[in-house]
């Protein structure tokens, strides 16, 4: 995974791995919920400010792929809303389902006090942000939706992006999926793999617009 200097302790594959534990501790009763809220101290939050969109959309890919994995039934496409909670210990997060509480109804005349209490009901929270999908946009206009946990960029015809170009190599390079969000790491080409015209000696991750260069073929990556 990329290594990325956090301004907090809590780690992406750590959101990522307790999701998939209570999606696992919770399949005894499903269909499981899709939308969960992760809740952490403002401090902790602010630190993934700049990579919310790619957080967000890598924990619903996760979530998603586990419960086809495991043949897990659930009754929505996954969802995940990050809060903030000034109760939580610095350093820690809280991940726990989101639902939408049901109404008590009383019958006419009936007392106040026989209406469900708000306690037992969870708290309703903001609308969920939506997964963001990632593309590949050749400089011929092809666009190439990015999916799944790794893409190899190449010119043999196993690779999932293929540029029938001398300048590329057999298998030139990947993009890998995370938490993080997509990266490209080179594999040894002989012309090198470039982002943003600099050559990169290990993996990256990517932002919406940067130029990817595989020797003489380029693309651009975009997010939407």
């Amino acid at each position: 995974m990329f290594a990325r200097a956090y301004a907090t302790s809590i780690r992406p594959i750590s959101l990522g791995r307790q999701l998939i534990g209570l999606l696992d501790a919770s399949a005894d009763h499903q269909p499981l919920s899709g939308s969960y809220v992760i809740r952490m101290q403002s401090s902790d939050l602010a630190a993934f400010v700049d990579v919310k969109a790619h957080l967000i959309r890598e924990l619903v890919i996760a979530a998603t792929q586990h419960c086809e994995k495991q043949g897990y039934e659930y009754n929505e496409p996954f969802s995940v809303v990050l809060e903030d909670d000034e109760a939580i210990k610095s350093g820690t997060f809280q991940i726990s389902p989101q639902f939408t509480p049901k109404i008590a109804t009383q019958p006419a005349g009936s007392a106040s006090a026989s209406a469900t209490p708000i306690e037992q009901v969870a708290e309703i929270v903001s609308a969920p942000e939506p997964a963001i999908n990632a593309t590949l946009i050749l400089s011929t206009g092809q666009r190439i939706n990015l999916s799944g946990e790794n893409m190899k960029i190449g010119r043999h015809a196993t690779c999932s992006v293929i540029f029938a170009d001398s300048n590329v190599s057999r298998e030139h390079a990947q993009l890998i999926n995370s938490i993080d969000g997509w990266s490209i790491v080179d594999l040894g080409s002989t012309n090198g793999t470039k982002v943003n015209g600099v050559k990169i000696v290990r993996q990256k991750l990517l932002m919406a617009g940067d130029e990817l260069a595989f020797g003489t073929s380029t693309a651009r990556f975009e997010v939407s």
